[in-house]
């Protein structure tokens, strides 16, 4: 044809009536025979394809004939990526119709026997400007594209409509017709060399040699983009400040919540976006020094520089617990001064260890870290895309299975989109935060019972066996529920928005599975005389089951062993002890899944470690200045021996070695567990190692439980995380020894904050960590304390060596080697099989390593909102799930984080208080304390 095929969108199909037309969209909803395919104006389209057709991507570019009905009847179609950017498309299909240009995008064109497809791009005469090119193709650098031979069927539309994972490769739909005469066996899309982004910077064809990475990750650059900005100093310091306080602030709490680096992508960019608006260009000159607080539109660069200083913070609370079990328990005169510098020794140890890590966990492509993969694909959905004030435009969220019109234009149909997606993700955060603020004045301040409603304690107040079933709190929590969202989403579990379906549906049956169905089993038929003490507790206790009293065990500081022959052994909650066992379960099960699964995988990439930069990534950051290896090491040297004058000067109770001992696990375990990690994206149980080794070593020293937690397990799980945020700015070609000045400062502040924020909320909250202290009951810091008597004021070798009723336990080791292997083997087997190539053994065992210290009552709420939003309304409503899903989780955990610190500072320093039933949360089940069996 001498004439191009027109390409439209839904608003013009009635221009087009009898014409053959290219349609680009998106498939949102099967329809018979056919499907609904919405395009890039946001109007939906029905398409009757004339034969049954696979489409392996959401998106595709149709060819087809319109119908005097406004349908259209499909020949043929190319599948485009499923990240593909319908919005910006839209953009230059618009520019297309007025000057007659088209987009540069997989095209179908027509001979005069029958439709071909050109290459990707536009004749040389009529090409759009290149810097529009160069951010498309930006968006979606194209991978090798591949051809799909595959017969399609109705159940495969289905599911791509439903599907949300991105994929690599441009893939080539196959479908035939008889009517038409069209075939495509010669159709061939081929690699074009355009724009910058599939170019290395010497002008060469270059990515990453990985498809999960080419998927998520530009290979392009701009080194002359601002990163190191006043608005990046700003912003990051004011994140790091408010994650610190805030996680430090509820970590003490009945329900604490954890505020995270999706957080701080999803609060920094409006106000990023808002600086870049409101603040001054002017240029100032200090001391030859030239700079300015706005230098333009917010960048990716700021962006990511904020967060990775704010997430220097996420995991702070954590190490604190270590140092308030020294300050509450053992030596009330632990100074704040020797804690700050402890634990910012701890810190900075960790950090460099990261960094003379980064020529094998960080600078290799082999070296993945999945997880930053996510954040970076975050990211770039911020500013790769049309501002977010164009969202209203876009988008339509089907649920209905009868659609009306064709051409879905009518005055309802476009209300139902602004109702169901026609709100930016700006607007739709504030509505959530507001609400979130507001509601939690209810569970926290003036009911505070709604926080956990037990109905069976509602029922039978009055009966042991209700209350101990009932109870969400110490008990089985079996019928009990909340309105409380910080039930829902914890420190504990995490947002159940961010977690997968099928790592919930894991944890979920593991916690059925042990904590309502083998556990109730075993304490009523008194197994290890679990009967006679709590059903459910994180304390310790004595044989007559009293709390156990560590002073008549100890003299001079360190453990009495004739002492405790006379005093009694320790016995513990029948839960309690078996979180060791299944935590030894865990620990060897994790290890032979990753052998079993990424064995191969893990070998091949320590081999192609050898080759440092060898992807396009490594040979874009290398042009920035790198940070010398002995500015770490100076560092590293640095904190050790601060870490060690600090603790022995301050007479902690552990001699010098042990610090050196500390030191020396997360050095030698930084290597192989970090390697293990950025291939398989799962870290082996690091906590039960660093508890039997200090067990065994430090046996009878409780301060030494403290010090290797915080630089052994401490230290290494911090240097993992630096080193995964390393690598995050890596993909993102962030300068670095920006990264390493912005993380230092956002390490330094964090420590400075939630170490001088808990000695002063030790200080003025009467009855802190204790029950009668509710709210503030230190669930996590009394765990830690119960393990310091546990693995190193006692021992290992008593508490779990021969004759003692928990000596059991260790055939976990065992029982956790061999699991993993049957499943593995039946899911050789079958293949085919859906839900049991979703069954992974480690996740089930990990799901009730948490309980203690979580409230029971948590995991079911979890598990409920998880189903709601990550199944029913990520199934159904799919398009809805896409924009709105994670800014729900953000909008509400940020509500509730400022409204219970505004009901402390305002109402509760201030003794405004409301003692009324309804703040009575321990009367619904006043018998769950008690054991089944009066000793």
């Amino acid at each position: 044809m001498d004439k191009p095929t027109p390409r439209i969108n839904a608003s013009m199909i009635q221009q087009h009536a009898g014409t053959t037309v290219r349609i680009v969209g998106r498939i949102v909803q099967s329809q018979g025979s056919g499907f609904i395919l919405e395009t890039s104006d946001g109007s939906t389209v029905l398409v009757n394809p004339t034969v049954e057709c696979t489409y392996s991507a959401n998106f595709i570019e149709l060819l087809g004939k319109v119908q005097s009905d406004g349908s259209v009847s499909g020949y043929t179609a190319v599948d485009l990526s499923d990240n593909f950017d319908l919005k910006t498309y839209g953009l230059f299909e618009r520019a297309a119709q007025n000057t007659l240009l088209m987009l540069d995008a997989p095209q179908i064109q027509e001979s005069e026997d029958e439709p071909q497809i050109s290459d990707f791009g536009l004749p040389n005469s009529i090409r759009p400007p290149c810097s529009i090119i160069d951010d498309v193709v930006n968006i979606h650098p194209l991978a090798k594209p591949s051809h799909s031979a595959t017969p399609c069927t109705q159940d495969t539309i289905d599911d791509c409509a439903l599907r949300s994972t991105p994929v690599a490769n441009y893939t080539h739909s196959t479908c035939t017709t008889s009517e038409n005469g069209v075939t495509d066996d010669d159709y061939n899309l081929e690699e074009k060399n355009v724009a910058k982004s599939t170019k290395s910077i010497h002008g060469e064809l270059d990515d990453s040699p990985f498809e999960v990475v080419r998927t998520a990750v530009s290979n392009s650059d701009t080194p002359t983009m601002p990163s190191m900005t006043f608005r990046s100093g700003v912003l990051g310091v004011f994140f790091v400040c408010l994650i610190s306080f805030v996680n430090q602030f509820y970590w003490e709490r009945d329900n604490p919540i954890a505020l995270n680096l999706l957080i701080v992508q999803l609060l920094c960019y409006p106000l990023g976006v808002a600086m870049a608006w409101g603040l001054p260009r002017r240029m100032w000159n200090c001391f030859g020094y030239k700079w300015t607080m706005n230098p333009g539109p917010f960048t990716i660069k700021e962006h990511v520089l904020i967060s990775l200083m704010a997430n220097a913070s996420a995991y702070m609370a954590l190490t604190v617990d270590i140092f308030a079990v020294l300050r509450l328990y053992y030596n009330p005169s632990f100074s704040l001064w020797t804690a700050l510098v402890l634990l910012l020794s701890g810190q900075l140890f960790a950090y460099s260890l990261a960094g003379l890590s980064r020529t094998l966990l960080v600078l290799p492509a082999s070296m993945i870290w999945p997880s930053s993969l996510i954040n970076a694909s975050l990211f770039r959905t911020f500013h790769e895309h049309q501002p977010e004030s164009d969202e209203s435009t876009s988008g339509t969220a089907i649920s209905d299975s009868k659609v009306g019109p064709i051409v879905n234009t009518s005055l309802r149909a476009r209300w139902r989109r602004r109702g169901l997606s026609g709100m930016s993700r700006t607007q739709f955060f504030w509505i959530c935060f507001a609400g979130s603020f507001v509601w939690y004045f209810v569970p926290g301040y003036l009911l505070q019972v709604l926080s956990t409603i037990s109905l069976l304690c509602l029922i039978a107040p009055h009966s042991h066996l209700a209350n101990l079933i009932g109870d969400g709190k110490q008990g089985l929590g079996v019928l009990s529920f909340s309105l409380d969202w910080s039930v829902f989403s914890n420190a504990f579990l995490n947002s159940p928005i961010a977690t997968p379906f099928w790592a919930a549906c894991n944890l979920f049956v593991g916690f059925v599975l042990v904590f309502w169905i083998a556990l109730p089993i075993a304490y009523f038929n008194n197994l290890w005389g679990a009967a006679s003490l709590p059903l459910y507790s994180a304390s310790v206790f004595t044989t007559n089951s009293t709390q156990y009293n560590i002073s008549r065990v100890m003299s001079n500081g360190v453990f009495d062993a004739k002492a405790y022959e006379q005093y009694s052994p320790l016995r513990m909650s029948l839960e309690f002890s078996w979180v060791y066992g299944i935590g030894f379960a865990a620990l060897m099960s994790i290890l032979v899944h990753i052998v079993l699964y990424n064995g191969k995988e893990i070998i091949a990439r320590v081999r192609e470690t050898k080759t440092k930069h060898d992807d396009i990534h490594g040979k874009l950051i290398m042009h920035y200045p790198s940070v010398k290896a002995w500015w770490y090491l100076v560092m590293l040297v640095a904190s050790a021996a601060a870490g060690i004058a600090v603790g022995v000067g301050a007479h902690v109770g552990v001699p010098w070695w042990g610090y050196i001992l500390s030191f020396a696990i997360a050095i030698v375990l930084i290597i192989p567990v970090g390697i293990i990690q950025a291939v398989s994206n799962r870290q082996p149980g690091l906590s039960l190692v660093a508890e039997l080794l200090s067990g065994i070593v430090l046996q009878g020293i409780p301060t030494g439980y403290s010090i290797l937690k915080l630089y052994g397990h401490g230290s290494l799980a911090q240097a993992l995380s630096y080193a995964q945020d390393m690598k995050l700015a890596h993909y993102m070609k962030i300068p670095p020894r920006q990264v390493l000045l912005y993380q230092v400062i956002g390490i330094i502040i964090s420590v400075v904050i939630q170490t001088c924020l808990f000695f002063w909320l030790v200080d003025h909250i009467p009855n802190m960590c204790r029950p009668e202290g509710y709210p503030w009951v230190c669930r996590s810091t009394n765990l830690v304390y119960s393990a310091s008597i546990i693995w190193n004021l006692i021992g290992p070798l008593k508490v779990f060596g021969e004759g003692s009723p928990y000596s059991p336990l260790l055939w976990g080791f065992l029982f956790g080697l061999f699991l993993p292997i049957p499943v593995y083997l039946l899911q050789r087997r079958f293949p085919q099989c859906t839900w049991l190539k979703h069954v992974y053994i480690p996740v089930i065992l990990s799901g009730i390593v948490g309980l203690p210290p979580m409230p029971p009552v948590d995991f079911p709420m979890w598990f409920l909102f998880g189903f709601i939003f990550n199944f029913l309304i990520h199934r159904y409503w799919n398009m809805w799930w896409q924009k709105y899903n994670f800014t729900l989780s953000a909008g509400l955990d940020s509500g509730l984080a400022l409204s219970g610190i505004f009901q402390f500072l305002a109402l509760s320093q201030n003794g405004i208080a409301l003692n009324w039933w309804g703040n009575q949360v321990d009367r619904q089940c006043p018998l769950s304390a008690q054991p089944w069996i009066t000793p």
